[in-house]
């Protein structure tokens, strides 16, 4: 089980790690702006698909985090939840607690849904249900930057095909795959170790490198690793993904795929891990195949 007691005791972290699982389920969030407990409060955009046009749910969202204290969330810790609603424009509300809410604030939240004069739809995710929504093979490498301690060492998923799995480490997202056999785990170490040689690299502030994939072909013995480095918008990379290759390829069997990937921090759709990394080159992924 996760611990919530390693989140931040200021709600930082409980309001961050929301926002970072709203992004990973498709929703495009905002900030609000701090309210009157200090909290931020946010804004998820989820779009769905009707069957004549494209539908869009405003969501505000609120964060308790409780777990330091184990209290549950009750009524006088909740504002008037539909003039929030009204002031951000926000068809739904949500309450996210590091704990759960009280009975009194569940029948609210079900009292609010239930009322056929105002069309707010409003719920709760408690610490149960965070988990359940981390403890996926996209989502899990969320929780390990959170919960260093409760969500550490390897957690590993596998696929349709038996000689490809998505793995999660040290908050790493990324796939592995075997040409041929059907485990990975005989070399994980060696995993660890290109981990380590990837932290260890020196770059500019706010430069950083992020591992994608790992192909082994178990036929010859040989890694090929694709790493994308992430530089700043507007900033110039230290070398071309030829010379990060050259850096890198110091041993026989080990190659690399570089890739230049410009990112702009500040943008409320920013994911270092965002689903474009990967989509689009599953098939050079499984078949080991530079990009």
């Amino acid at each position: 089980m996760l611990d919530f007691k390693e989140l931040s005791e200021n709600g930082q972290d409980l309001e961050q790690l929301v926002r970072e699982l709203l992004f990973s389920l498709g929703h495009k969030v905002y900030w609000s702006g701090r309210g009157a407990d200090g909290g931020r409060d946010l804004l998820s955009i989820e779009e769905l698909k009707g069957t004549f046009a494209p539908i869009t749910k405003r969501w505000l969202i609120q964060c308790k985090h409780k777990a330091i204290s184990g209290s549950s969330v009750g009524i006088s810790d909740l504002d008037d939840i539909s003039s929030s609603c009204l002031q951000h424009d926000c068809d739904g509300y949500v309450l996210v607690t590091s704990t759960q809410p009280s009975s009194s604030v569940a029948q609210r939240l079900e009292s609010i849904t239930n009322n056929d004069k105002t069309p707010l739809i409003a719920t709760y995710w408690d610490s149960v249900e965070i988990e359940r929504r981390l403890r996926t093979a996209r989502n899990w490498n969320i929780a390990q930057n959170f919960f260093p301690i409760s969500a550490s060492g390897w957690k590993i998923f596998s696929s349709e095909r038996p000689n490809h799995w998505t793995a999660n480490f040290k908050g790493y997202y990324f796939h592995i795959t075997n040409r041929i056999g059907s485990n990975c785990d005989t070399y994980l170490d060696v995993i660890e170790s290109q981990i380590s040689k990837i932290e260890e690299y020196k770059l500019p502030e706010r430069h950083f490198l992020r591992l994608r994939s790992v192909f082994f072909d178990d036929k010859h013995g040989t890694f090929l690793w694709y790493i994308d480095y992430m530089c700043p918008f507007k900033e110039d990379p230290i070398g071309s993904p030829e010379y990060l290759e050259e850096c890198f390829e110091d041993d026989w069997n080990h190659n690399y795929n570089f890739k230049i990937r410009e990112y702009l921090g500040s943008s409320d759709h920013y994911d270092p891990d965002h689903y474009d990394f990967y989509d689009r080159y599953m098939g050079q992924f499984i078949m080991g195949m530079k990009r």
